[in-house]
């Protein structure tokens, strides 16, 4: 499986090759891409890129390429893609489709004081326009990535009751099931549901249930159903419990065009909030899961 990795030679190109490795493992393949504004005259691939002549920018490409490949677990195949392009975000989706990528991986979401998670504005456009799965990994990703061997130890899908509730545990499923890897199905519910009638919230919640059970019971999977619930997304994300290594997935939503990213409200929210790398699925995506068999 191959997987296009967003590098910028800092921590967050750090945390995303560590993500992309984890998420891959040693039978993946990482395209890392470092993407330049249009107006350089500049593409390479490493190792064994000969670009022709010697410039500033291409001395710093070349550093910048050689700090990335040694961040790559031994044994994982990877190649450096340099390129100019118009716009950032959609360079790398024009490179993915060239690689044959399955997956873009990005590092690209900030903490901020007040302590949530931010998406930079790479990640942002990605996020309303890729036709690809789009993995964002957390400040303290490769940390928890180093305390389980590099590995991916527990799958999060996070599920409504509509229609796009299948598809989002066919996808979360698809790894852990390879991998037999935990898989988790949660399904957030807001208090507010009971604000004038508590019964009205004790409804909501065993609704939500059935569905989601019901949902895991027909596509034959093995996975733990819970309902967390709290006064907003953000209170009900809190009294969940996160292991080290654990990856959450999310579907777009239901304005997305088929085949197309489109965060909504209640997926935003979690992405600033979720404290585990976070990958969100375009609408009616099939042909994806989480991590390839390690």
């Amino acid at each position: 499986m191959r997987y296009l990795v967003g590098y910028t030679a800092d921590a967050r190109g750090a945390e995303a090759i560590a993500l992309a490795s984890a998420l891959g493992g040693a039978k993946a393949h990482l395209d890392i891409a470092i993407v330049l504004p249009e107006d350089t005259p500049f593409s390479a691939v490493y190792p064994g890129s000969d670009h022709g002549y010697s410039s500033i920018i291409a001395n710093k490409v070349d550093e910048w390429a050689k700090k990335a490949l040694a961040l790559v677990p031994e044994g994982v195949s990877a190649r450096v893609i340099a390129r100019a392009v118009p716009s950032p975000a959609q360079g790398l989706i024009t490179v993915a489709k060239e690689t044959g990528a399955q997956v873009i991986v990005l590092g690209g979401r900030k903490r901020h004081m007040a302590g949530i998670f931010a998406p930079g504005s790479v990640a942002s456009a990605l996020l309303h326009s890729s036709p690809l799965p789009v993995a964002l990994g957390t400040p303290g990703s490769v940390a928890a990535l180093e305390k389980c061997g590099g590995k991916i130890s527990r799958v999060t899908a996070f599920v409504g009751t509509g229609a796009g509730l299948k598809s989002v545990v066919e996808a979360a499923a698809a790894s852990a099931l390879t991998q037999g890897l935990p898989l988790r199905v949660v399904s957030l519910v807001s208090q507010t549901h009971g604000a004038e009638d508590p019964k009205a919230l004790e409804s909501w919640i065993d609704f939500s249930r059935t569905r989601v059970s019901q949902a895991v019971a027909e596509l034959e999977i093995d996975a733990e159903v819970l309902i967390a619930s709290g006064s907003n997304i953000d209170d009900a994300i809190a009294e969940l419990s996160w292991k080290d290594g654990e990856v959450a997935v999310v579907g777009s939503s239901r304005l997305a065009r088929k085949k197309r990213l489109f965060m909504g409200s209640t997926a935003q929210r979690m992405l600033r909030t979720l404290p585990v790398p976070l990958i969100v699925v375009p609408r009616n995506y099939k042909h994806y899961s989480v991590a390839s068999q390690h």
